[in-house]
């Protein structure tokens, strides 16, 4: 049986050296992402070989919210060149490596046909942001904005005001940690998912992530499952019949997952 796998990176597959040390893994780790020489992200030896497999074995895509180039820093997963990788969430599809255009131009058309354009956004932004709680900005890959805030000083009258206001304008506003995202809604990893999937031929879609954006593709898929560790389970509008609210945190959800994906890939019936 075929599997395409779609699965988030960051606390799904791959952890930092805080999060290891919050679940403190039971096998040695490696690290699988450097920054200017600085370990970034690790997996365990034992779930590093299993995603091996399933990259041989199954149809493995990489769905990432990061930029494009903070994807390729992580050289475990981008030295294995998947058949279709995504980041930016749903903004870049990579085949065999590369960007492609066809998916470009028609996310460029979707973004213009439903959501004011950036510059207008900008105006309005201008209007209510405060250097009380705005720290920093980042524009990513041309396509949505980061702002790292105070979340003791952002008050929740005016956050969700702009969440309201923006949803308006076509664009998502989303507070995960201290990073506030603002995105056009039609920017989704599960849009990218759905045009991906003319491409392949499989059986079974398993689906795996840990945070709210995550929740459209964990929702398309056959199977899902997610973290206790992730902050999904509590903030998704409603709950996932096809998912699995997994009881383990950390490295210990990664590797159930992955031995269950590969258990999977010998089954011979449809799930």
């Amino acid at each position: 049986m075929m599997i395409l796998f779609t699965s988030d990176l960051d606390r799904t597959l791959i952890y930092s050296q805080r999060m290891m040390e919050s679940f403190p893994p039971v096998t040695e780790t490696v690290v699988v992402e450097h920054k200017a020489e600085k370990a970034m992200s690790m997996m365990t030896q034992a779930t590093a070989s299993l995603l091996q497999q399933i990259h041989q074995q199954t149809i493995f895509v990489p769905v990432t919210t990061r930029a494009l180039h903070q994807y390729k820093r992580i050289h475990f997963i981008s030295d294995m060149c998947p058949a279709f990788a995504i980041t930016s969430n749903g903004g870049t599809i990579l085949e065999k490596g590369q960007p492609s255009e066809k998916w470009t131009k028609t996310l460029c058309r979707r973004i213009e046909d439903s959501s004011i354009p950036r510059e207008d956004l900008l105006k309005h932004f201008q209007s209510i942001k405060s250097d009380t709680w705005l720290q920093r900005s980042l524009y990513i890959d041309d396509l949505f904005y980061v702002h790292h805030v105070d979340l003791e000083t952002l008050p929740h009258v005016e956050l969700q005001a702009m969440i309201q206001e923006f949803d308006t304008y076509g664009w998502y506003v989303l507070l995960q940690g201290e990073k506030l995202y603002f995105m056009p809604k039609v920017l989704t990893k599960e849009a990218a998912i759905e045009y991906m999937k003319e491409f392949c031929t499989y059986d079974v879609h398993i689906a795996a992530g840990d945070s709210i954006m995550d929740y459209g593709m964990l929702a398309m898929a056959d199977l899902a499952f997610t973290p206790n560790h992730g902050d999904l389970k509590d903030k998704q509008p409603k709950v996932l019949q096809n998912t699995t609210y997994s009881a383990y945190n950390g490295e210990a959800f990664t590797k159930d997952l992955l031995d269950m994906v590969l258990q999977m890939t010998s089954q011979q019936t449809i799930v």
